[in-house]
């Protein structure tokens, strides 16, 4: 059961004890595993294993990834597939060694444009402008024509 169903049934119940009791009496076509220990996962869920980012356990650092111990679970335990995470290890130990995060303009330099450049955009708009205010007038003209003509003539 995933959270939602499970936050669905919670509201359709309202409690936890409401619907395995619902469960025990066969009203739902859910079951529950017998050693399940929901009174366990409640007090999980309002009291967590939180702790405070100084404490000694939240010390993190970056170290050179275990590149055995990521081949033995990946692709022993998980079947990965050792070449793509042999590979993902070498990418990886070699960002490592680059100081910071590049900055965007590392990617994209701006490029001034030329007055070539900006006279030819300035025409290619007038252009367009020119061209709009044509199409406007057309159909302006063929308003008044339509207009013009009486009703019932073709």
């Amino acid at each position: 059961m995933g959270p939602h169903t499970a936050l669905k049934l919670i509201r359709e119940y309202g409690t936890l004890e409401k619907f395995v009791e619902a469960v025990e009496a066969g009203k739902t076509k859910f079951q529950i595993p017998e050693d399940w220990p929901y009174l366990d996962a409640r007090e999980l869920f309002f009291n967590p294993d939180v702790r405070p980012a100084d404490h000694a356990d939240c010390d993190f650092k970056w170290e050179s990834p275990d590149v055995d111990g990521l081949v033995q679970f990946l692709v022993t335990e998980k079947g990965f597939s050792e070449d793509r995470v042999r590979s993902g290890a070498a990418r990886l130990q070699k960002n490592l060694k680059s100081s910071q995060q590049a900055r965007l303009e590392g990617f994209f330099k701006p490029v001034p444009k030329t007055q070539e450049e900006i006279k030819n955009l300035k025409r290619k708009n007038e252009e367009k402008n020119e061209q709009k205010k044509k199409k406007a007038k057309e159909e302006k003209k063929e308003k008044q024509k339509a207009k013009a003509k009486p009703r019932g003539t073709a």
